[in-house]
């Protein structure tokens, strides 16, 4: 039972800290929090769900160095 408290616990500040940085990014209106909250949740997801293979990177350009 102890588990399940520390379990609920941890989501209720992860929950909490979604909801305070969406409210602070996207304003204290609740407009900018339903946007935000959005905006938020989907480049959540587009974050864990998308997987790029690691072999295939774009490699930047370096400029030649001048002496």
């Amino acid at each position: 039972m102890r588990l399940l408290s520390k379990f609920l616990w941890l989501l209720a500040f992860l929950a909490a800290s979604f909801c305070w940085m969406v409210l602070f990014e996207h304003g204290f209106s609740m407009k900018g929090f339903s946007q935000g909250v959005k905006e938020e949740w989907q480049t959540l997801t587009r974050l864990v769900t998308d997987k790029e293979d690691p072999t295939v990177k774009e490699t930047p350009v370096n400029p030649p160095q001048g002496k």
